[in-house]
């Protein structure tokens, strides 16, 4: 089965290469240490294996993993999840997604990426909900998330539990077939 690739006007949605090894194993680091509540620092072991196994479907938590190319340069990574490994009910996917840089967010590249996948879980993977959560004071993550045609459903309180802020809410926001069909003559 051929790699995943999805291609819109502001980004690419694309397995990694391996020479980007280094920079997703500096990121993956960096957040590590930056977030006490983890337990551990990643590996280049397992980096490589995530970055290799980009582009397929995976029985594991990450379920598909893909870069985001804006600008002809790597600038983040997005996951689709679903299936059993997420125990989501068939059909239901959740979604996640990180910029790399600061300097790269505010301008409409995460928005362009969840509108992709979107598109690629309801046409090709015939999702019939795609949801994505996050905590409720990610508010750029909540705007790009609303800014492709997502609606915020609630609140999950004290979802997480942070060694440094104690338990967490996360907002969770989803866009069903409906919705979809719905969006989708918008964006065409």
């Amino acid at each position: 089965m051929s790699p995943v690739v999805l291609r819109g006007e502001r980004v690419t949605l694309r397995p990694f290469r391996e020479e980007e090894l280094d920079r997703v194993l500096e990121v993956h680091r960096a957040a590590s240490a930056e977030d006490r509540d983890r337990l551990e620092q990643p590996d280049r072991d397992h980096v490589s294996e995530r970055i290799e196994a980009s582009g397929s479907w995976t029985d594991g938590p990450a379920g598909l993993v893909l870069a985001i190319e804006s600008g002809g340069r790597l600038v983040g990574e997005m996951q689709a999840r679903g299936g059993r490994a997420q125990l989501l009910p068939p059909g239901v996917y959740e979604l996640g997604i990180e910029l790399y840089d600061e300097a790269d967010r505010g301008k409409g590249i995460g928005s362009a990426a969840i509108t992709e996948m979107a598109r690629y879980l309801f046409e090709e993977e015939m999702a019939h909900r795609v949801q994505i959560s996050t905590d409720v004071d990610n508010w750029a993550m909540r705007g790009a998330s609303e800014r492709a045609g997502f609606r915020l459903e609630g609140v999950l309180r004290g979802l997480f539990a942070s060694t440094r802020l104690g338990l967490r809410d996360y907002a969770i926001h989803g866009m069903t077939r409906d919705d979809y069909e719905g969006a989708k003559r918008t964006w065409i």
